[in-house]
């Protein structure tokens, strides 16, 4: 994870100012599959996005 800044984003038509953070990893092909590891990131931006579905069942 590297730190969150603030860049400017399109929000209903109008340039606003939202926090961002770049994300990023590495796997090993050789033991885990491409569209596995893409789905786990996917996974945990979603929860980085929104922390309450955390608690959801």
């Amino acid at each position: 994870m590297n730190r969150i800044i603030d860049k400017p984003v399109i929000l209903n038509g109008a340039m606003v100012a939202r926090k961002t953070m770049n994300l990023s990893s590495s796997f090993d092909h050789r033991v885990i599959d491409g569209m596995v590891a893409a789905e786990f990131i996917q996974t945990i931006r979603g929860y980085l996005e929104c922390p309450a579905t955390l608690f959801v069942e």
